[in-house]
């Protein structure tokens, strides 16, 4: 039997920066700068902005209305709507099994975050400069040990919030790094503003080149990008919308969180392709852009030392504020499934993700050996399956489930959406929309592989 929520948000303020913070993080800053390099920049951009309006928005609203409603978290919320004997009711389980399996290679790469602000702040990062930055770059993942290190210092942190609480924790974490995070955006879009290839990044990021829309990797990539970045078919949204209270306006919230999220992103991308295109850099070049291409760019800077620190602070806020989320899906899942207290669940929990996540770390040292046929190591592998693979199917499951297997009448009393032209059409995107073009676009992916 599972229990409601025991804790609740201090106030909706708190909520929503709460829900910003988890969709706020590497996927805005560091996924979404590669992902667009690799296809096509402006092209990339409108397609995600379309995915995250028809796709993003209608299942965020959904999620934040299934855990309200429920006061559940996440596979106990599913249950909750589905028939007893029906198999929807494991739908849940999915998303528990995603945040985790994101956060356990999520805390590899925010580990690389950390070491990069720790060599900056401690005025170490001059080996990051020039042809070096790769070398240096692979030495440390080559390190059998430093990497786990990084690794297991984002897994304390994260846990540490975690055992603090709804409010005291995740709430309050959120309300001081959102508004930091924030400004220091806006800092470094204002400094890259300056940049004499300012131009050529604006150019690169709204000038689309219609050409790449032949392609549906394109279309596969925005889809996962935008359940990536605002954190949909994890678990997250439901989890979050369950430490809601009743009278909390649903629909206003969903726009702000995605509307925020992708502001985020697109003032990553001010910061990033000005920065690149002004050295004679490739924007395209994958994970490494933000390890190996921009301390090369913050090398060639004025201030550049201190520009470096501030794009790792911004990271590593990014990156713990989503941890935390992720963290708090399998943690509440347990809470309330086996009745644990929060801090057995969150210790077990996270010594688990660590050893989870360690093969994922020496799929560049001692397992560097090994790659899939086409050149994948463990890390990329598993965010292929989790990004390109589980999300779309666990968001195509979830809208199924809430346009068709939850009562149309209870769906829309939860959000609080008029039963009129604005809830039709919520219902309808969950009915028709969402589970067409996911499938389509999954397909597709399929049949290219």
């Amino acid at each position: 039997m599972t229990h409601p929520a025991s804790e609740h948000w201090a106030s909706r303020h708190g909520f929503v920066l709460a829900s910003l913070g988890s969709a706020v993080g590497l996927g805005n800053v560091w996924r979404f700068a590669y992902v667009a390099g690799e296809n096509g920049g402006g092209a990339f951009l409108l397609v995600y902005i379309v995915m995250v309006v028809i796709v993003g928005l209608p299942l965020l609203l959904g999620e934040f209305a299934l855990g309200r409603s429920t006061q559940r978290e996440c596979a106990a919320a599913v249950h909750a709507v589905a028939a007893v004997s029906s198999p929807w009711r494991h739908v849940g389980l999915l998303g528990v099994f995603v945040s985790a399996l994101v956060l356990a290679y999520y805390a590899v790469i925010a580990g690389w975050v950390l070491r990069y602000l720790g060599l900056y702040a401690s005025g170490h990062a001059a080996s990051l400069a020039g042809p070096g930055a790769r070398q240096a770059f692979d030495a440390y993942l080559a390190d059998p040990l430093l990497p786990i290190v990084g690794q297991a210092v984002v897994l304390f942190l994260t846990a540490w919030v975690i055992l603090r609480g709804v409010k005291r924790g995740i709430e309050s974490l959120n309300l001081v790094l959102m508004p930091l995070l924030g400004l220091l955006l806006l800092v470094l879009a204002v400094h890259a503003a300056t940049l004499p290839g300012w131009r050529a990044g604006l150019r690169f990021l709204f000038a689309p080149d219609w050409s790449v829309l032949s392609h549906p990797q394109v279309y596969l990539a925005a889809l996962g990008q935008a359940f990536f970045s605002i954190g949909l078919a994890m678990g997250v949204m439901i989890t979050y919308g369950s430490y809601l209270a009743p009278d909390q306006p649903l629909p206003r919230a969903a726009v702000t969180v995605v509307a925020g999220d992708t502001l985020f992103a697109l003032l990553a991308g001010l910061i990033i392709f000005p920065a690149v295109f002004s050295f004679g850099l490739d924007p395209a070049q994958g994970p490494g852009l933000a390890f190996v291409v921009l301390p090369q760019v913050f090398a060639q800077m004025q201030a550049g030392a201190w520009v470096g620190m501030m794009f790792f602070l911004l990271l590593s806020i990014a990156a713990l504020t989503s941890a935390v989320s992720l963290l708090e899906v399998p943690v509440a899942w347990a809470s309330q499934r086996f009745r644990l207290p929060r801090r057995t669940a969150t210790l077990v929990l996270a010594a688990l993700l660590l050893a989870a996540g360690i093969p994922a770390s020496l799929g560049y040292s001692v397992w560097g050996d090994w790659v899939t046929s086409g050149g994948r190591r463990v890390l990329d592998l598993m965010d292929v399956v989790a990004v390109d693979m589980l999300l779309p199917l666990n968001g195509l499951l979830l809208s199924i489930l809430l346009g068709w297997v939850w009562p149309r009448e209870q769906a829309l009393a939860a959000t609080g959406l008029s039963p009129h032209a604005g809830g039709r059409l919520w219902h309808a995107a969950l009915r028709y929309l969402l589970p067409g073009l996911m499938g389509t676009v999954m397909l597709t992916s399929l049949w290219r592989l």
